[in-house]
Order: C-alpha cells, then sequence, then structure tokens
C-alpha cells in the first residue's frame, strides 16, 4: 500500500473514531440534547464529510508547517460554521463541533504513520 493511501485511510478513521468516541458520550435521552446516533449523524453530515477536501489536500502537503496550519484553520472555520450556519439548526447541540474541531488530524495522522512502519518488523 503506497504511503499516501495508509495516510489518508489513518487521517479519515482517526475522524470517524473521534466521531464515535463523542457519540458514545452523548448525554441519551434526558431530554437536553441529543442522542449518541444523532449526534454520531450530525458530527459526520456536517462536520466529518466537508472535511473530506481538506484530508485530501494535507496528503499532498505533509509537511509539519502546512499540517499545522491546516488543521488550526480548519478547526476555526469549524467554531466559525457551527456558531453561524449550524446553530440555528442544532441549537445547543453545536457543543458537539468544539470537540470535532479541536481534534488536529493533520499532524496525529503524520505521527501515527510516522509510528506504523516501525511497529511492523
Amino acid at each position: 500500500m503506497k504511503r499516501e493511501h495508509l495516510w489518508l485511510i489513518v487521517h479519515l478513521a482517526l475522524g470517524l473514531a473521534w466521531i464515535v468516541l463523542l457519540a458514545s458520550r452523548a448525554p441519551g435521552d434526558s431530554g437536553i440534547g441529543a442522542t449518541g446516533p444523532q449526534v454520531f449523524v450530525m458530527l459526520v453530515a456536517a462536520g466529518w464529510l466537508p472535511s473530506l477536501a481538506l484530508a485530501f489536500w494535507q496528503v499532498k502537503h505533509r509537511r509539519w508547517r502546512s499540517l499545522i496550519v491546516s488543521d488550526l484553520l480548519a478547526a476555526a472555520l469549524v467554531v466559525l460554521v457551527a456558531f453561524s450556519l449550524y446553530l440555528p439548526l442544532f441549537f445547543f447541540n453545536v457543543a458537539w463541533f468544539l470537540p470535532l474541531a479541536l481534534l488536529p488530524r493533520g499532524v496525529l495522522s503524520e505521527l501515527l504513520v510516522r509510528w506504523l512502519p516501525s511497529r511492523r518488523t
């Protein structure tokens, strides 16, 4: 498998794993907020799918400076969009976008891909 493909798989899987973890921490049917499955769908549809373009850009620009800057800009954009466009749609559930935005997936993906080959031997 090409290193770029592995990096892209790690990047996308890391985002999905983070969403699953966040959705598992949802309060449930308490009457306040969303259930776990609702949080999962919301984060995948409005947070993870739009980040596909970032993942494809980052896989071609895997220098540390580019990864850090693009992760920061993506986080700022997700937070900005969450507090503007998504707020009327999701009301108080906008809080679920903050931990999603703050995960530096590009940097973590690069670290994991560099660590994986050393663990295979």
